[in-house]
């Protein structure tokens, strides 16, 4: 009841109305203010990561109080402290707090001097038998493309244990590039209005994040688990550059400790920058009924991706491909992924969470399917090149797995030998997919992939321009056997359910994302059974 009641109050703003600048002490004098709103993240069952930031400081340390109860009221303290916080730290303020009870529904706030911030909410994770589990996944939040109501929806259950972010949180483009042709009619123009290069620039990107009153109510609502994608630094990043760096933007490794200071700093998430030492793969765990291994598939270990060159024949492609000095991981990540799902074999499922897709995806002939003369996001040249090298099937794109094919196999086999149960939750793609993981030359799936689609991202249908809609998903999914959805041209977001019996995965998708006005619907529904992985994904 008191769950419920605390959403009905998010939802229609009187808890941020009566708390957000309201003075415990009648300081209405005050110069600041948590403008960011709050959030929680990296839950234990002890602990979790409180977030928020203080607006108004000029240079001076700041003292900020912070609360946590079992009531919204807020008048059963469980913990309770204070911290301070300057401009070394972009008056962030990140507390991890411990001696929390296991499994609770907790609520938080944090008080500046006599001004109270809004109210959070979060939930620390439950020990021994645990009969369900239920986490929205979420990815690719572009704020200039459009608004985010897959958050508002989100924010408004009652019933998710944790919103699971597999990256690109946010963008790095700036206004007149890359998805913001609508920024300025939708009042959504990037701040600063450049491409973020700087620790300056980074902080000031996630400051106007943090202001769009759904993300707000999305992180008030429910804790995050949270790993970066390449945008919260700079397009299919690795670990010794990027597509969009060049000379021109300065050091490489100085922008990327710039925008990884900047995540840490902006983000409830444990640990602490430390350049390209940072570690942001880690584990969680629900109790016996399953584990959670948030992977970095993109900064810490990932070698440069390949490149295919048109007229390329197949056996050159797969040479290419399955080259074994090519990881994506890094030989650290991967010895830890293996003890991680080791430790994970006395729940009933493994959760690998990571940001780029898994499954081979074969690219279909795109000659018959698409209008090369029609709108497209993509210049001209790039896609006619697209256009010619479809001709022989290859890998849909190289920035995924696919183009780490070796290295996936290592995956799937560690998969088979050291999981009983293992699910695959990835992102990146700016499409619903899911698909069975096999083995080369196997006819079993050794694991199951669920893919959640962006939030605002643009997907297939902005750089594809097809003759006839849903061909290219078609002829995709007609080509890939191993796929049993894709549903490239809504966005919204993907909810797993599991159980001691069933893993569940449902795409709740948006009809409109450039509107104020829009619906929400269930596209799908797709399950696995515990203990028959090897029988694949089926319809529920």
């Amino acid at each position: 009841m008191i769950r419920r009641r605390f959403v009905h109050l998010l939802v229609s703003g009187i808890l941020f109305a009566a708390l957000g600048l309201k003075s415990r002490r009648g300081d209405a004098a005050s110069p600041y203010s948590f403008k960011h709103g709050v959030a929680s993240g990296d839950p234990l069952a002890d602990g979790v990561i409180l977030w928020t930031r203080v607006s108004g400081g000029k240079g001076e340390s700041v003292r900020v109080d912070w609360q946590v109860a079992t009531d919204a009221a807020m008048r059963v303290v469980v913990r309770s402290g204070y911290v301070e916080t300057d401009a070394r730290r972009d008056y962030t303020v990140k507390v991890d707090v411990r001696g929390l009870p296991s499994g609770t529904q907790l609520f938080y706030q944090f008080v500046v001097a006599g001004i109270a911030s809004p109210l959070g909410a979060s939930r620390t994770l439950p020990v021994g038998e645990v009969s369900a589990a239920r986490f929205a996944v979420v990815s690719c939040a572009s704020y200039p493309t459009g608004y985010f109501h897959a958050y508002r929806e989100i924010a408004n259950r009652s019933d998710l244990d944790a919103v699971v972010h597999l990256g690109d949180y946010l963008y790095e483009y700036g206004l007149g590039e890359y998805a913001t042709e609508h920024a300025e009619e939708l009042g959504r123009i990037p701040s600063p209005t450049h491409e973020i290069t700087s620790l300056a620039d980074y902080r000031s990107r996630h400051a106007q994040y943090k202001t769009d009153r759904d993300l707000q109510a999305m992180h008030a609502m429910h804790a995050v688990i949270a790993v970066w994608d390449d945008h919260e630094i700079a397009n299919d990043c690795w670990r010794g550059g990027a597509h969009n760096h060049d000379p021109g933007e300065g050091r490489w490794g100085k922008r990327r400790d710039a925008a990884i200071q900047a995540y840490f700093e902006w983000m409830p998430i444990r640990g602490e920058a430390r350049g390209k030492r940072t570690k942001i793969f880690r584990e969680f765990r629900y109790g016996d009924l399953l584990s959670l291994t948030m992977l970095d598939t993109r900064v810490y270990g990932r070698d440069k991706q390949p490149a295919l060159a048109a007229g390329m024949q197949n056996d050159e492609i797969h040479r290419v491909l399955f080259d074994s000095g090519r990881r994506l991981l890094g030989k650290r990540q991967e010895r830890w992924l293996r003890e991680s799902l080791s430790r994970g074999q006395d729940t009933t499922w493994q959760v690998v969470a990571q940001q780029v897709l898994v499954s081979p995806v074969r690219a279909p002939d795109l000659e018959p399917l698409i209008d090369p003369d029609g709108p497209s996001m993509m210049p001209r040249e790039v896609l006619d090149n697209n256009i010619v090298m479809s001709k022989n099937n290859p890998p849909l794109l190289l920035d995924t797995w696919d183009g780490y094919a070796a290295a996936r196999e290592d995956l799937l086999a560690d998969f088979k030998e050291m999981a009983t149960n293992p699910i695959v939750l990835s992102g990146d793609l700016h499409t619903s997919i899911a698909g069975n993981l096999l083995l080369q030359g196997e006819d079993d799936p050794v694991a199951v992939e669920f893919v959640t689609t962006s939030i605002t991202s643009p997907g297939f249908a902005e750089y594809l321009p097809e003759r006839h809609p849903g061909a290219v998903r078609d002829a995709t999914l007609e080509l890939n056997p191993n796929l049993r959805y894709m549903e490239t041209d809504r966005r919204g977001w993907l909810c797993m359910t599991l159980t001691a019996v069933e893993c569940t995965g449902e795409w709740h998708l948006l009809d409109d994302v450039g509107s104020t006005e829009y619906t929400s619907s269930i596209d799908r529904r797709l399950s696995v059974a515990a203990g028959k992985i090897a029988n694949g994904l089926y319809d529920s």
